[in-house]
């Protein structure tokens, strides 16, 4: 039968008409129902022929109900604020669970009109029946998210954050990564050092900065409280941040930041001061983000490998839904990438110690 032209994408209806079939007998094999045993394999064939060449394609969400699966996983971000897309890290980690999920045939959804502490509206967004699963992205210290998930019962995996608050946790070796970058600073000569740290609301942020004072301590080095700046994770804090270090009655030789927005934010404010990096001072970020080689000079930085950790995370929440597996979490070691930015003391140097 030649097909007639029409407008618009074929109905259900259609197919069954042209087929010679009920709706229910077409539903049930374009939907691939396991009820479609009993239909005849000529049947099959021919809804199957009709309905490609009239192009029609079967609704996605009524095969999602009778699978009791939607195939879209949620991601809840750190917080709803203002360009939070634009950080790189995000991106990082909505790169690394997108691919994992697209391998195995689901979707992401990026949950961006409510902030974590929001819980009421943010739980009525995730246990709608939308969602199979959820990963949060950095949740603060206390969270009630992450509390009221893991009772509601919804699968769940939580990238960085507290291990002490939550089993699900995919995160970096902190301890070890802030220590690969301070001891990369004390095998170069440097003694005195400061910190820009990042938003103490967040585990990451408390967790570096404890760790920077712990292992300066450990080696002897000199700490000025006033070389240990709150940065909040963003460049425009590492910029401040690392003005008022340099505008101190006495200044260190080197600056570890806790991340690689607040080095760049550091890295600028140097150079804006009319100093060299790394003859003058040297810097350290945490991340290693894209931008960290191409920066210029080129960016010295603890990787951290977000998209393993991002897909680690998801593969492990996928497992969880499809097979009841529970979620349990994982440390990844963090990596030195020793770069342009620092170098060793000299005698000549600029700024004494």
């Amino acid at each position: 039968m030649e097909s007639r032209q029409r407008k618009g994408r074929a109905t259900l209806k259609e197919i069954a008409q042209e087929a010679g079939v009920s709706i229910c007998t077409a539903s049930v094999v374009l939907n691939n129902s396991s009820s479609g045993s009993r239909i005849s394999a000529k049947t099959r064939e021919s809804v199957l022929e009709i309905a490609s060449r009239l192009g029609y394609r079967a609704n996605q969400i009524a095969q999602s109900l009778n699978a009791g699966r939607t195939r879209v996983i949620g991601i809840v971000p750190a917080a709803a604020e203002t360009n939070i897309m634009l950080g790189p890290h995000l991106q990082h980690v909505l790169n690394g669970v997108a691919n994992e999920t697209e391998k195995q045939g689901y979707d992401i959804s990026l949950i961006t009109r409510c902030d974590q502490s929001n819980v009421a509206s943010l739980i009525d967004v995730l246990m709608g029946g939308r969602l199979d699963g959820v990963i949060v992205v950095a949740p603060r210290t206390g969270s009630k998210l992450v509390s009221v998930l893991q009772r509601e019962g919804l699968p769940l995996a939580v990238i960085d954050g507290d291990p002490e608050e939550c089993a699900q946790i995919f995160m970096v070796d902190n301890a070890s990564a802030v220590e690969s970058a301070v001891r990369h600073l004390y095998d170069l000569g440097h003694r005195s050092i400061g910190h820009i740290a990042g938003d103490q609301r967040l585990y990451e942020g408390r967790a570096r900065k404890d760790r920077f004072f712990e292992v300066t301590a450990r080696l002897g080095m000199r700490v000025d409280l006033r070389w240990v700046q709150l940065g909040g994770f963003e460049f425009d804090g590492g910029r401040i941040g690392m003005k008022r270090i340099l505008q101190g009655p006495t200044q260190p030789t080197a600056v570890f930041c806790g991340n690689d927005e607040m080095a760049f934010g550091a890295l600028q404010a140097a150079q804006a001061m009319g100093l060299r990096v790394p003859e003058d001072i040297s810097i350290v970020g945490f991340d290693d983000v894209p931008m960290a080689s191409y920066a210029t000079p080129a960016l010295t930085t603890v990787r951290q490998p977000v998209d393993e950790i991002a897909r680690a995370a998801a593969a492990a929440l996928l497992a969880g839904i499809e097979h009841g597996t529970a979620v349990q979490g994982q440390t990844f070691p963090g990596e030195l990438m020793q770069r342009r930015t620092t170098a060793e003391i000299s005698a000549q140097m600029g700024i004494a110690e």
